[in-house]
Parts: C-alpha cells; sequence; structure tokens
C-alpha cells in the first residue's frame, strides 16, 4: 500500500524531458505555476536559456536523453543528492516524415524507437524505484494517437515506436500500481506545435485540404488543450487513475 503523505503540490520535483519547446514547455509552465519544482531535460540550450531566463524558478538540464550513458550517470548523481523526481514527463519523442512503409529501412525503425521509446524505458526504469519507495508518483508518457491506430503525417516506424511506448506504459502500471506510483500515457492527436505547424505550412492546398476533411473538429488542438490532460495525470487527484491512454484528438480516434 501507498506510504504517501499528501504532499502539496509545492513539495514535489517534476523533471520534463523535451519541456523546453512544445507541449513539453506548457506542461513546465502550468506544473511551475502550481508550484511543482520542475527540472527542465532538454538538448536545446538556447530554449532552455528562454525558459529559465521567464521562469526563473525552473531548473535547466542540458542534456540528451537519447545517451543512454549520460541519462544514467544525471541521475546517479541526482540519486546522491535525493533528488530524483515525484513526477516524470516522457515527453521527447516526434517525427513528421511521410514515408511509404516499403521505402522505409531498418535505420529509420532504430532511429524511431530510439527519438521514442529509450527515452521513456531508460527515464522510467532509473527513476521510478526512487517513487516507489517513497509509496507517491507520477509517471505520464506522451504518446501519440500513431501508436493507437495510424498516422497521417508519418510513418509506419514512427507509429510502431510509439505503439510500443503504450504498450511499455501498461507493464510498468501494472507492476506499480501497488506502491503509489501510476503510470500512464496521452496519446495526442494533431497539436498545433511548432513543429507541426511548419509541417502543415509546407502542404500542398490539395492536401491541406484533405488532412482537414479528416479532422471531426476541423482544426488542430491547441498546445493548451494537450498540457492540461498531461498536467491532471501529475496531479494528487490522479492517483486511482494507472495504466490508462488518454486521447486528445477532437474525435479522430475514438474507441
Amino acid at each position: 500500500m501507498s506510504t504517501d503523505t499528501k504532499k502539496p503540490a509545492a513539495a514535489r520535483r517534476a523533471w520534463v524531458t523535451g519541456g523546453a519547446a512544445g507541449i513539453g514547455l506548457e506542461v513546465t509552465r502550468r506544473l511551475a505555476g502550481q508550484g511543482v519544482e520542475v527540472v527542465v531535460v532538454d538538448r536545446d540550450r538556447a530554449a532552455l536559456d528562454a525558459l529559465c531566463a521567464e521562469r526563473p524558478g525552473v531548473r535547466a538540464a542540458h542534456l540528451d536523453v537519447t545517451d543512454t550513458e549520460a541519462v544514467t550517470a544525471y541521475a546517479a548523481e541526482a540519486a546522491g543528492r535525493d533528488a530524483l523526481p515525484d513526477i516524470l514527463v516522457n515527453g521527447v519523442g516526434g517525427d513528421t516524415r511521410r514515408i511509404p512503409f516499403e521505402d522505409l529501412r531498418e535505420d529509420d525503425l532504430a532511429g524511431a524507437v530510439t527519438g521514442n521509446l529509450l527515452p521513456c524505458f531508460t527515464l522510467t526504469r532509473l527513476c521510478a524505484p526512487a517513487m516507489r519507495d517513497r509509496g507517491w508518483g507520477r509517471i505520464v508518457n506522451l504518446a501519440s494517437i500513431a501508436g493507437r491506430t495510424y498516422s497521417i503525417f508519418s510513418n509506419a516506424a514512427y507509429v510502431a515506436a510509439k505503439a510500443a511506448v503504450l504498450g511499455y506504459t501498461k507493464q510498468c502500471a501494472w507492476e506499480l500500481s501497488e506502491h503509489g506510483v501510476t503510470v500512464n500515457a496521452v496519446a495526442h492527436g494533431p497539436i498545433a506545435t511548432e513543429r507541426l505547424v511548419d509541417a502543415w505550412n509546407s502542404m500542398s492546398q490539395q492536401r491541406m485540404d484533405e488532412v482537414r476533411s479528416r479532422l471531426p473538429m476541423g482544426r488542430y488542438g491547441t498546445v493548451g488543450e494537450a498540457a492540461a490532460a498531461v498536467v491532471h495525470l501529475c496531479a494528487e487527484d490522479a492517483g486511482y487513475t494507472t495504466g490508462a491512454l488518454i486521447d486528445v484528438n477532437g474525435g479522430l480516434h475514438i474507441s
């Protein structure tokens, strides 16, 4: 059973990977606004500097989370200071390259796994044991509608990697469920991040019309709408939700 003492949000520490841009940036802002101590793990030094200037209380970790050796060393150093997170948001990932399956090669699959599954796998196994020992933890993995069904923006290697994130989420949720640690995933549909807007702007008018016709709400989701579901799963009130796959896709996929 959990030994959680129901700390206020301000007593919690969160690590947000990929938290200097896109959905992760908005998650960082909202958690910090609740008083959570947020460490943003990102490889973009300029974006980290800009975020820390905007939010002086946010701490930056300039780190490429696909570098397992560097991530392991960083987590070991944090463990030595009793500074591993109570909340882990695995936000790194993505791929907007449209490549037919027959043109994909093994390197594409390896890259998709490295960019989308490996960071989630590594950070969870390094951080979750401390959460388990404390009797409280929240892990949220940013998945994708691609892992739930198919992608109109990306490719089969990416879809396979995101489907693996969902499977990993479920297994970890089951193994940690009796220890007060929840593990959930948010499967976003098309969200108007800078990366997706760039992909949209590169489309022909015919392609834009085709994509828009497939969106039940006729629009992309906002970054705020995307972040809200993630932040909820980090909260005290989400303690009875684990192994869940939360769809934020405007009705593009309804299961």
